[in-house]
């Protein structure tokens, strides 16, 4: 029988809202970190983290953001809230969830998948120019020995120089490289009238991006695609490198890895990869070193939602260990104003 004391004890404990009582991850709250969509329910789900954080570590966010100990993370982004602990939410998810011998599983699987009938290549690399894809693609080749065919999809944004120098790097490997292009700017202007407030563009170009890798897929009956990206595929219930893709019309499923990441590379663990294939740190708007929107869109995202665009992504690679939190820090310290520039170049690419 349940003693007196325990059960008023269970009763307060229901009476406490369920987001104060219980955990869960920021894509448990179907949030945006970077406010897209930002309604009555988003606003309200940011003020219940808000008010765990405060009462987590007894302090009040409302002049000074609370941050993370572990990453760049903090109560400004609104899926965001800091645990007893004092580490954010996707912090302590990824801490919980980690199982590194689970992704030494999941890269030996993908490694062992069967080609599907009439395939020429093992694996499409997912390469942008950028140096994470450029560190993939030299690994898929020199050390995996898989037979692969390196796709670039050119939104319109990567700049010639890039490509170009992406078409050095394939040849050096050894490697056809296939450029699909896709007409993003009309779609970054229509995002523009609204301050990216109803979209952020690098999240829309990233599905578009999916979409064509896997039509490619199709085409070309491979199974397999490669990706650059630092961070993880699934974070809950484990942490995975891989996500499972079923495209309609095909009987046989596609495996999307990341790369990088599975293999728990670190940032300094690119620069001989890069070097042995000749790989050039092109000079190009903000923090990426492939596709020009970033940067453009820095200062008119920030000014709406108060914080740099890219503390989300960078975060993620903090969280993983690819960086350190003194390393991502800078990146996010100054803001520049390149509005003019993209207002320029989408009304010189949609009056084409």
């Amino acid at each position: 029988m349940t003693s007196p004391g325990k059960r008023w004890g269970n009763i307060i404990k229901k009476l406490i809202p369920a987001f104060i009582r219980e955990d869960y991850t920021p894509y448990d709250c179907k949030v945006s970190a970077l406010k897209e969509n930002y309604n009555l329910r988003a606003r309200i789900i940011h003020a219940k983290n808000i008010i765990k954080s405060s009462i987590n570590l007894k302090r009040i966010p409302f002049r000074t953001p609370i941050q993370c100990n572990n990453c760049l993370f903090d109560t400004r982004v609104p899926n965001i809230y800091i645990t007893r602990d004092g580490i954010c939410n996707m912090c302590a998810a990824y801490k919980k969830n980690l199982d590194v011998n689970l992704l030494k599983t999941e890269l030996n699987q993908f490694l062992s998948i069967k080609n599907e009938s009439g395939a020429k290549y093992d694996a499409i690399v997912a390469f942008s120019g950028g140096k994470d894809s450029t560190v993939s693609l030299c690994i898929a080749v020199q050390e995996l020995k898989l037979k692969v065919i390196a796709v670039l999809v050119d939104n319109g944004f990567i700049p010639q120089a890039v490509i170009q120098n992406g078409q050095e790097i394939c040849d050096k490997l050894g490697v056809p490289l296939r450029i699909e292009k896709i007409n993003f700017a009309p779609k970054v202007a229509e995002l523009l009238k609204t301050n990216f407030s109803t979209g952020y563009p690098c999240n829309i170009c990233t599905v578009l991006f999916h979409d064509v890798l896997t039509n490619v897929c199709i085409e070309q009956r491979v199974n397999r695609v490669i990706l650059g990206r630092n961070w993880w595929r699934i974070l809950d219930p484990k942490v995975k490198s891989v996500r499972i893709v079923e495209p309609p019309g095909v009987n046989w499923n596609i495996q999307f890895m990341s790369l990088p990441f599975a293999l728990q590379l670190k940032e300094g663990d690119q620069k001989l990869y890069l070097k042995s294939v000749g790989w050039q740190n092109k000079s190009i708007y903000g923090d990426s070193t492939n596709c020009l929107i970033p940067g453009l869109v820095e200062q008119i995202v920030f000014n709406r939602i108060g914080y740099h665009p890219e503390l989300n992504l960078l975060s993620r690679e903090v969280i993983t260990g690819f960086i350190t939190k003194e390393e991502a820090s800078p990146k996010i310290a100054k803001v520049k104003d390149l509005s003019r520039d993209l207002k320029k170049i989408l009304k010189l690419k949609t009056e084409l």
